[in-house]
């Protein structure tokens, strides 16, 4: 299994999902960059030394890098990271500062082989023309860490010490940080960014990632292959890829073997086929006790549901007007009644039986 940076980069490899990933994290979700506007552009290699601790001596300090608009606007730079680097700053500054300098290297190139630029002047000595100007370069980094929110430095100000009165002569560089940690919703996303980021912000909070889950069935049970192998990367979270069900059904499931200690929110998605099963068996109970004229209290309390869940079977069942188990599964399951709630306590329930 290769190392979430590996992963992370490749999987922006995708123009939709660059793009998707800009918008979402720098213009709140409004639609600004196109992924057919989108070209390629070359990243910006760094020397950190040995002492930098990473495997390599030479990495790319700027993991995916873009075009936007062709030469005149910005090159979109996207930089991922797993853990709290507490010398981002610096790095960005660097990577930056390369960037630009490589770009006034390039126009040096082209007068110096063409030889426009008068010599003794100031443009001369300069190696650019006075109205020359470069492409603007933003840094975004995204952190996917799963252990804490991002606590370092989000300026250049952060990592000085420096007397208040020096602030106004000392230039400051602010970050463009990205951590899901500080979301509550990810709706600003159109791609498998915004499972990654669901997952990434609740995968200690079972109750809140089961909500969203049943909620959004349709997405997680159709996510595409890359985005299952970043998960299973980033957020340690093994997605199965076949949904077949054991012939002794739910009850007698067990955990997958895993490979990793994932977010103890996640669940198997074979539980998807069985929601129809199980609203049926329930469906079925609960109109054996209203045959009983037991009151809807007594029902919720025996059955252990939310009593807003028997409200809305009896709801159908009387609109139906019969005590036929499927009949009444089969129009709840038109009209969407109990869905997310039923399929939620499901997957809470399914979690608590495999831990």
């Amino acid at each position: 299994m290769g190392r979430p940076d590996e992963y992370q980069f490749d999987y922006l490899d995708d123009n939709v999902r660059f793009a998707d990933q800009v918008n979402g994290a720098l213009f709140r979700g409004k639609q600004i960059v196109k992924p057919d506007e989108l070209e390629p552009a070359d990243t910006q290699a760094v020397y950190l030394g040995k002492e930098s601790g990473v495997r390599e001596n030479f990495k790319a300090i700027v993991d995916k890098t873009r075009m936007w608009r062709g030469s005149l606007i910005h090159i979109l730079a996207v930089e991922n990271q797993t853990y709290v680097d507490y010398r981002m700053i610096l790095r960005n500054m660097l990577s930056e500062s390369l960037g630009y300098h490589k770009q006034w290297k390039h126009k040096k190139s082209i007068h110096d082989r063409e030889k426009d630029l008068k010599k003794g002047t100031d443009e001369f000595f300069s190696g650019m023309a006075k109205d020359e100007k470069f492409v603007p370069i933003i840094t975004l980094v995204v952190y996917c860490g799963t252990e804490h929110p991002w606590d370092g430095a989000r300026c250049l100000y952060d990592l000085l010490e420096i007397d208040e009165e020096m602030k106004e002569y000392v230039t400051n560089y602010r970050l463009n940080l990205y951590d899901c940690h500080e979301h509550d919703t990810f709706e600003e996303y159109h791609t498998g960014l915004r499972q990654l980021f669901e997952i990434l912000r609740y995968n200690k909070d079972r109750e809140q990632m089961a909500k969203i889950i049943a909620e959004n069935r349709e997405a997680y049970s159709n996510l595409d292959n890359d985005t299952r192998e970043l998960l299973e990367v980033v957020a340690k979270v093994k997605i199965p890829r076949e949904y077949e069900m054991p012939e002794k059904g739910v009850e007698n499931m067990t955990w997958e073997d895993q490979k990793f200690d994932y977010c103890k929110a996640w669940v198997d998605q074979r539980l998807f086929g069985v929601e129809q099963g199980k609203r049926e068996h329930l469906v079925q109970l609960v109109c054996k006790k209203l045959q009983k004229d037991k009151p809807i209290e007594i029902i919720a309390d025996e059955l252990e549901e939310e009593i807003g869940v028997i409200e809305k079977i009896i709801a159908v069942q009387q609109k139906v007007g019969s005590y036929d188990a499927e009949q009444i599964s089969n129009a709840m399951a038109e009209q969407g009644e109990i869905s997310a709630q039923f399929f939620e306590k499901m997957i809470l329930d399914y979690y608590d039986t495999v831990n």
